[in-house]
């Protein structure tokens, strides 16, 4: 039997792939916001290596992580403050780099399997959650419950049970921030660790003047390093130095642990990170319109906090995005997404290729697409 996720993923590649050698890199444009990215400082170069690299970037990206999931980026930190409070964060805390943020959440759950949990709850700002996590927890045989209800996850919390918290879904709806400090709160009463699973949340909760999740009292916070940041596809897991050295052991067994390219690009990207660029698409994101998508009675047009996306059904919303690569070499997640990736029509303007094209090139290429996908159900 074919598995028609992964020939989605061959065919969008092929497609891709012709398009580059006819137009070049300059002529695509990634509008995913998972574009990321694969920056390395030349001092760096010698020591890419399997264990030079490590030694030298796992402390680095220690620092450099905590420092970064600490920081709510307002207007009155300064850095002399920040770095007196990373010496008293590396104390208790420490950061880790993983392959994925799926990597870092299957290392968590192995961890949580030898201490015994009977269950992890899942509290999310929308169902369904995204599927590495319950994915995890049926490999390992851990019994796994979300829910978006907030009444209903907290009647659950109890002794031998670990809370995973979503801080932004797929679609980039983000959590109530009261109710996910009452959780935090009420999970400590009960001894029960909180994971936040802050994969774009960590840069999107901020821009609704949301405190970072380690500085929201979190155990533990994992965040993706190519969501709305050009890094590589990586997870930077961190928080309580005996739980991560606990996850990190378990990941290095089964090789989900980042290696040392990826490391020292992790690295180079918290380093170089600008949250300025994150409200800078915010803006672009409020000043958007698309008043022309009013006619079309089979879709709705919807902003997110840095972009914006068109909910239509699964099958046209592909049809939709198929066009856009062939014809516009615009990606989507909706044709190049992993397996299981949403099918919404989604457009970031964090993506680095934004800059390169205009709000009107992204209106007509949609309006074309649609155009096209009218005629071909006409025509069957």
């Amino acid at each position: 039997m074919k598995d028609l996720e992964f020939e989605r993923i061959i065919k969008t590649r092929e497609i891709l792939r012709d398009n580059l050698k006819k137009h070049g890199r300059d002529n695509i444009y990634d509008l995913t916001g998972l574009t990321g990215g694969f920056y390395i400082e030349d001092k760096n170069l010698d020591f890419l290596e399997t264990y030079t690299g490590p030694a030298i970037f796992t402390e680095k990206l220690n620092r450099h992580g905590l420092l970064y999931l600490h920081n709510d980026f307002t207007e009155d930190s300064d850095l002399k403050n920040k770095l007196e409070s990373l010496e008293e964060y590396c104390k208790y805390e420490k950061a880790v780099g993983f392959n994925r943020t799926s990597s870092a959440l299957l290392a968590t759950i192995i961890t949580l399997k030898s201490k015994n949990i009977t269950q992890v709850l899942h509290y999310v700002p929308e169902k369904p959650s995204h599927p590495s996590v319950p994915k995890s927890c049926s490999i390992l045989g851990i019994q796994y419950y979300e829910s978006d209800d907030f009444d209903e996850i907290t009647s659950l919390i109890d002794t031998n049970k670990f809370l995973i918290i979503t801080g932004s879904t797929m679609n980039h709806k983000i959590v109530d921030f009261e109710n996910a400090k009452k959780l935090i709160e009420y999970c400590h009463s009960k001894n029960v660790n909180v994971l936040f699973d802050d994969a774009s949340g960590a840069r999107i909760r901020l821009l609704n003047g949301q405190q970072t999740a380690l500085n929201m009292g979190a155990d533990l916070v994992v965040t993706s390093m190519d969501k709305l940041m050009n890094g590589p596809r990586a997870g930077l897991l961190a928080g309580n130095k005996e739980l991560i050295d606990e996850i990190y052991s378990e990941g290095l067994k089964y090789g989900l642990e980042a290696q040392a390219p990826i490391l020292a690009a992790m690295v180079y990207t918290l380093k170089n990170f600008s949250f300025e660029r994150i409200k800078k698409a915010q803006q672009r994101a409020i000043n958007f319109t698309f008043d022309e998508l009013n006619e079309y009675d089979f879709l709705s047009f919807e902003k997110t906090p840095t972009g914006f996306m068109i909910n239509m059904e699964p099958k046209e919303s592909y049809e939709v995005a198929l066009d856009l690569l062939k014809n516009y070499r615009i990606i989507t997640i909706t044709t190049m997404g992993m397996p299981d990736a949403s099918k919404t029509l989604r457009f970031d303007f964090t993506s680095k290729d934004a800059d390169r094209v205009s709000d009107n090139y992204i209106k007509n290429s949609i309006l074309n697409a649609l155009v096209s996908l009218i005629n071909k159900k006409n025509s069957e």
